[in-house]
C-alpha cells in the first residue's frame, strides 16, 4: 500500500463509496463513460477522432497511471478507471486511424506517429513527477489539471472541425462531459479536503474545476448551435451533418 494511504483512511470516511458526494462523483464517471462512447460513435461514422490530440495523449497517461500504478483503497473507483482506460484505447485506435489526415500542419503530419508517442511519454511522465512530488492521491489533481487543458483546447477543436462539417464532434458527448466532470468536482472537493491536509486548501481544486466548467458549457453552447444550423439545412452533405444533436 502506497505510503499516502493510512489505515484510517482507509475505513469508510471519505473513501466510503455510498457516502453522498461519492455517489455524486460515481454517477459523474459514468456520465464520462456515456460521453466516451458517444464519441466513438459518432467517430467511427465520421472517419475521424473525437478529442484533441493532446488531449487524448494526456488522457491515456493518466488513465494508464490511474488503471496500473496509482494504488486506490475503492474498488469501485479502481473498475472506473479501468474502464475508462480499456474505452479511452479504442479512441487512441480512432486517433492513429484516422487522425493523419485531418493534420494541418506539415511537419506534424509527416512525423505523426512520433509526435503522438512523444507526447504521450511526456505526459506519463509529468503526471507521476506530478504524483510523486506533491503527494497527489489517487491523482485526483492531475486529474482535474488533465481536464482543463481538455477543456480549453476542445473550444479550438472545435473552430478547427467546423470548417470540416463539425466532423467528429458530438453534442451529446459535450453534455455527458461537463456533467460527468460537475459530478466528480463534487466528490473531489469532499475527497481531497478530508484526505489531504497538506495542500493548505482547496483553492486551486476550485479553480481548476470552475474554469473546467465555464470551457464546457462555452463548448456545448457552440457545437449546439452549430447543431441547429446543420439541421436547419437538409441540403448538405451526409458528412456536414455530423454535429446532429440525434
Amino acid at each position: 500500500m502506497h505510503p499516502t494511504f493510512s489505515l484510517q483512511q482507509l475505513r469508510g470516511g471519505p473513501f466510503d463509496p455510498l457516502a453522498w458526494f461519492n455517489i455524486v462523483g460515481e454517477i459523474g464517471c459514468a456520465f464520462w463513460i456515456l460521453a466516451y462512447i458517444f464519441i466513438i460513435r459518432q467517430c467511427f461514422k465520421d472517419k475521424s477522432y473525437g478529442l484533441p490530440m493532446v488531449a487524448i495523449c494526456m488522457n491515456l497517461a493518466w488513465e494508464f497511471l490511474a488503471s496500473w500504478v496509482i494504488p486506490n483503497p475503492v474498488p469501485l473507483w479502481h473498475f472506473f478507471d479501468r474502464v475508462w482506460f480499456f474505452v479511452d484505447l479504442v479512441i487512441v485506435y480512432q486517433l492513429l486511424r484516422y487522425g493523419r489526415e485531418l493534420q494541418t500542419i506539415p511537419e506534424i503530419q509527416q512525423n505523426y506517429h512520433a509526435v503522438i508517442a512523444g507526447t504521450v511519454m511526456l505526459s506519463l511522465s509529468g503526471l507521476y513527477a506530478f504524483y510523486v512530488q506533491y503527494h497527489d492521491m489517487l491523482g485526483l489533481m492531475g486529474a482535474f489539471m488533465v481536464n482543463l487543458v481538455m477543456s480549453v483546447t476542445f473550444v479550438f477543436f472545435y473552430f478547427s472541425r467546423r470548417h470540416q462539417g463539425g466532423r467528429g464532434l458530438s453534442v451529446p458527448a459535450a453534455w455527458c462531459k461537463m456533467l460527468g466532470t460537475l459530478g466528480t468536482s463534487i466528490e473531489c472537493h469532499f475527497v481531497i479536503g478530508q484526505t489531504q491536509d497538506w495542500l493548505g486548501g482547496l483553492n486551486f481544486l476550485t479553480f481548476l474545476c470552475l474554469s473546467i466548467f465555464v470551457f464546457d458549457c462555452l463548448y456545448i453552447y457552440m457545437v449546439t448551435k452549430a447543431a441547429r444550423a446543420t439541421s436547419q439545412e437538409p441540403e448538405l452533405a451526409p458528412r456536414q451533418s455530423a454535429l446532429a444533436v440525434a
